[in-house]
Parts: C-alpha cells; sequence; structure tokens
C-alpha cells in the first residue's frame, strides 16, 4: 500500500466516521476539530437509518459497531413518523427513508453524545480538539490545512466535514449560499426522563419511530424516544472496555412546544432564566392536551433545554475535482424535516473510506476515487436534500402519506 495521508476538518459524526474507516484500512488520517472536546449541542437524539447504519458497518471496527447497535434505541412498535393530533389520535404517518431496515437489530436510534463517543474510540492523537480550520492551499504534490492557531498541517487528501459553515467549502466554493432554515419552534430542544414509570404509561403510539404532535392553534412537539437496547454503561464495559462513553439514561428528546408569534431568544442571548420562562410558555402550549404529552413537557430537565438555529444549503452543480472534497453539512446541509443529516453524512462517510483505501491500495487514481465519491454524493443525497425541503409536509406537522394530492 502506497503512503496516504488524509486530513479530515471536522470532527462530527462524518468526519469520525470516515477516520474510522480509514484507520480500519490502514490509511493514515488525522482530524481537526474546532472544540476542545469535539462534542457539539445540536440536538440529542438521532434516527438512523441504513443509509448511516452501513455506513457505520463499514467503517466501525466490529466491536464498535457492536457497540453501537447495543447502544441504540430498543426497536420501536412501529419504524415510522406519526402525526397525531393534541389527543393522541393519528392523523397520517409515514415510513422512513432509506434501504430496507429489519432483523432482529434494525437501526433504531442514538443518542448523538454516545455515537461521538464510540467514533472517537482508539482515534487517540489522530484528533486534534481546539483546531480549527480556516482554508488550505494546494502543495506540489497534496494540499496544506491552514488552522486558527496558525499553524498548517499537510497531507494527500483534504476532507471538509466541518459543517455547514465550511471554511473549506467557502474557499472552495465561494458561490455556495447558506440558507437559514425556518423550523419554527422545532429548533427548541430538550429531554424529558424515561423511567419505567413514564414508559409504561405511556400510548404505544408515543413510541413510535418519530412522532409529531398538533393542534388547532398551531401548537406543535417532535418527540422521540431514546431508551437502548442495553444500558448505556454496562454496553461499554461489556463491548468495548478500554474507550470512554458516558452513561445515559433513557429520556425522551422534545423539539417544538412554542406558541405560534413567539421568539425565542439567540443562542447567545439566553440567560440563567431564559430556560424557565420557556418551560413556562412550553407548558402553556400543552395545557389541554392529553396527559401523557402534557406530562412529558412538564418533567423536562431544564439543563438540557437549549435553541438550535438551522441553516441549510441548496444542491450545488458538479465542481471540477481536486485533492480537496467534502462531506455531510459541509456540501449538503438540510432541513431536519426527515431526519437524514447524520444519516446521509455518515454514508458519505462509508462510501469515501472505501474509495480512498483503494486509492491508497493502488488500485484506483486518486482524482478518479474522490471523483467517484462525489458523484455517488450528488446522485443519492441531492433528492433528499429537495424531499426534506418540504417542511410544510412532514416537521411543520402537515405529514400526508406518500403520493396524497397537495
Amino acid at each position: 500500500m502506497s503512503r496516504l495521508h488524509v486530513l479530515i476538518a471536522g470532527g462530527g459524526v462524518g468526519g469520525l466516521c470516515l477516520a474510522q474507516g480509514l484507520r480500519r484500512a490502514g490509511v493514515s488520517v488525522a482530524v481537526y476539530e474546532r472544540e476542545g472536546d469535539g462534542i457539539h449541542r445540536a440536538g440529542y437524539r438521532l434516527t438512523m437509518n441504513a443509509d448511516g447504519g452501513e455506513g457505520l458497518r463499514a467503517c466501525l471496527p466490529e466491536d464498535l459497531y457492536e457497540l453501537y447497535l447495543q447502544t441504540s434505541r430498543k426497536t420501536p412498535p412501529h419504524q415510522r413518523a406519526v402525526v397525531l393530533d393534541r389527543d393522541c389520535n393519528e392523523l397520517s404517518s409515514a415510513g422512513h427513508l432509506g434501504p430496507p431496515n429489519e432483523g432482529p437489530r434494525p437501526h433504531t436510534a442514538i443518542d448523538r453524545r454516545v455515537l461521538r463517543q464510540i467514533l472517537l474510540g482508539r482515534l487517540g492523537d489522530a484528533v486534534h480538539g481546539g483546531a480549527a480550520a480556516t482554508g488550505f492551499e494546494a502543495t506540489e504534490d497534496g494540499v496544506r490545512l491552514h488552522l486558527a492557531d496558525g499553524t498548517t498541517a499537510e497531507g494527500d487528501v483534504l476532507v471538509a466535514a466541518d459543517g455547514v459553515g465550511s471554511a473549506i467549502r467557502r474557499q472552495l466554493l465561494p458561490g455556495v449560499e447558506i440558507i437559514p432554515a425556518d423550523v419554527g419552534g422545532l429548533g427548541l430542544f430538550a429531554r424529558s426522563p424515561l423511567t419505567p414509570e413514564v414508559l409504561a404509561e405511556l400510548p404505544d403510539v408515543l413510541l413510535d419511530g418519530f412522532v409529531i404532535a398538533r393542534d388547532e392553534r398551531g401548537g406543535m412537539l417532535a418527540i422521540g424516544a431514546y431508551d437502548p437496547r442495553q444500558p448505556v454503561a454496562e454496553a461499554a464495559a461489556q463491548l468495548a472496555p478500554d474507550i470512554h462513553v458516558d452513561p445515559v439514561d433513557p429520556y425522551m428528546m422534545i423539539s417544538g412546544g412554542v406558541a405560534p408569534g413567539v421568539t425565542i431568544p439567540a443562542p447567545a442571548d439566553w440567560t440563567a432564566e431564559t430556560p424557565r420562562a420557556v418551560h413556562e410558555g412550553m407548558r402553556a402550549v400543552v395545557a389541554d392536551w392529553h396527559p401523557s404529552l402534557r406530562g412529558l413537557v412538564e418533567r423536562i430537565d431544564l439543563d438540557t433545554l437549549f435553541w438550535f438555529p438551522f441553516r441549510r444549503l441548496d444542491p450545488t452543480p458538479a465542481w471540477p475535482t481536486t485533492r480537496v472534497t467534502l462531506l455531510g453539512d459541509a456540501i449538503h446541509a438540510m432541513m431536519p424535516t426527515r431526519g437524514q443529516g447524520a444519516n446521509m453524512a455518515l454514508r458519505d462517510a462509508g462510501i469515501l473510506a472505501g474509495r480512498l483505501a483503494a486509492a491508497a491500495r493502488g488500485e484506483q487514481d486518486l482524482l478518479e476515487a474522490i471523483a467517484a465519491h462525489e458523484a455517488a454524493m450528488r446522485d443519492y443525497v441531492y433528492p433528499i436534500m429537495d424531499l426534506s425541503s418540504d417542511h410544510g409536509r412532514f416537521g411543520g406537522g402537515g405529514l400526508r402519506p406518500e403520493g396524497a394530492a397537495s
């Protein structure tokens, strides 16, 4: 195998999954992440499907992939998105996107932090925290990455996995516009504990794959359970005792619950009193809803409440292939409507890891390998970006069955 060194800007799930896949294939890799611990506060529970899950299977060592499966959510009553009224009556539903996702342990959902910590497992000093990418330059036979502290790193390939605000994309594709993504109150996130007593009292429909509840006044909640197949700490100790994974108790992720016309302060403007005031507003929205929905909101842990402003991109026409490429939100950030962002980043990582490994083995020209990844990404992901942009139908609580008239 020829010596190939890959630089990855960004230590999100896509960048770390790619690093794992390259390391597994014997390819040298270094990840540069702006946050010190590589953990962003951008949500809690990630809905997984076969696209993302198979990307993980392609990249992770067998024991870490098993840890992912065991710390994923128990298989729900139905793997679907469902819309309910405020009394938990079903209005409509649709199946999740992606390839067939069946078997005794299908891909379900996982806690974002747990997945990040699994993906960090054994990467060691290949991950450089507090190292924000600011730009790059081509060298005679590779690429040089520039970092915010004034240092540089050199490699054969640079992969931008640094999110929707990617500094690498901004230089490579300066015409790409970042678009604010209006998701209403669904930018508000919180966790509500799922104790055995709470779980026993919830209607089964609230434990489906992903649930949106709404009322005639415009109030809306999106909820998704995280109750792992095996307790997180127990699974980590049994399957991969050499890596650190924080224990996580079961919870219901709650998003939304903002009355129409109410403006939530920007993240930088939150004070110590903001969570309590926001929570009071959420309780008012669901005051006359089904007791189970109302109880989930009332039991929200205020320390987990935060606001995340989403942004998205439009599909970018094909660009000339170079030694600098992109994956995940850095090139196809989309509305959270169908829960596809992380899955598409992980799919990208699995494909790109395989292509770069083939180039390192001399089985494929390097630029041809990168071009194949980019073409596969555009062909598969861009239609999903378009589908996710229909927020009013799905994430807006107006879900209609596939094929129904507008």
